[in-house]
């Protein structure tokens, strides 16, 4: 799974490799290191059902499924997040 990320101008990109993995491919350092943290954190939660809720947690890291919640999340830091392959920020850079 890997995003395109955006903040107006292009940033890079983020991609889940396995737990604990995110390939990033972004050229100012500044944005690496803060995305470096940002998908290393945990994320906590309520779980189980409305009678019987429990808090949960788990790293932006851990699974495909946390760093695709993680990536949508990224709005609240004004960032846009596009899924890579869908052809509208390959194409403006004439990218295949």
């Amino acid at each position: 799974m890997k995003f395109e990320i955006e903040n107006g101008d292009f940033v890079g990109t983020a991609e889940w490799v396995r737990p604990g993995e995110v390939a990033l491919d972004m050229r100012d350092g500044s944005h690496r290191a803060w995305f470096e943290r940002y998908f290393s954190e945990e994320d906590a939660f309520l779980s189980g059902s409305v009678e019987c809720a429990e808090m949960s947690s788990e790293r932006r890291d851990d699974s495909p499924e946390a760093f695709q919640r993680a990536a949508v999340q990224l709005a609240a830091y004004a960032y846009t997040v596009t899924a890579k392959g869908d052809g509208r920020r390959s194409e403006a850079h004439g990218r295949a």
